[in-house]
């Protein structure tokens, strides 16, 4: 069983998130918060090779990487995804999904019926918000940013269709 972890980011500025940080910094008050990534984590599994599989989809298509705009990595997993480079502040992911990933079934059947890559079984889609924090406990504040369920100031994650998971970055 194959599986490939695709992460795209913009290689412009990204305004999502340059608004999500100016919201948590100084309108939600979380004056710990260093930085703020975004990028798109693409979940390929099935039957296939993963380089074989990247090199194929880079080469068919533009709808996960755009070359004139995008930036892509891949990881091995989940627990072996590295940061962005920073000086300051220790990095915490959070990983949000929706509840139902309909981007993620229309990606895979887009590669099995236009691409006819019938090797890929899945594709989940979700974004990795990407914390550089400063203070005791990273790990709870980014919890804080991300969830907003219960009248918390968070916002990251919405509770209604969305649910989130905080993953340990590796530098």
């Amino acid at each position: 069983m194959g599986k490939l972890n695709l992460l795209v980011r913009l290689k412009v500025p990204d305004t999502v998130a340059a608004s999500a940080y100016f919201a948590l910094f100084d309108l939600l008050g979380h004056a710990d918060l260093v930085s703020l990534n975004r990028e798109e984590l693409w979940r390929f599994s099935g039957d296939f090779d993963p380089t074989r599989l990247l090199t194929e989809l880079l080469r068919r298509t533009s709808r996960f990487v755009n070359p004139s705009k995008h930036a892509h990595r891949t990881a091995d997993s989940l627990s072996t995804l590295t940061p962005p480079r920073s000086d300051r502040g220790t990095p915490v992911g959070v990983l949000v999904s929706k509840r139902d990933d309909f981007t993620g079934r229309d990606a895979a059947l887009y590669c099995r019926d236009t691409l006819g890559l019938t090797e890929i079984a899945e594709v989940r889609y979700s974004t990795l918000w990407t914390l550089r924090i400063e203070g005791d406990d990273p790990v709870d504040a980014a919890r804080a940013m991300a969830d907003c369920s219960a009248r918390t100031p968070g916002l990251l994650a919405n509770p209604h269709c969305e649910e989130f998971q905080i993953i340990d970055l590796c530098e």
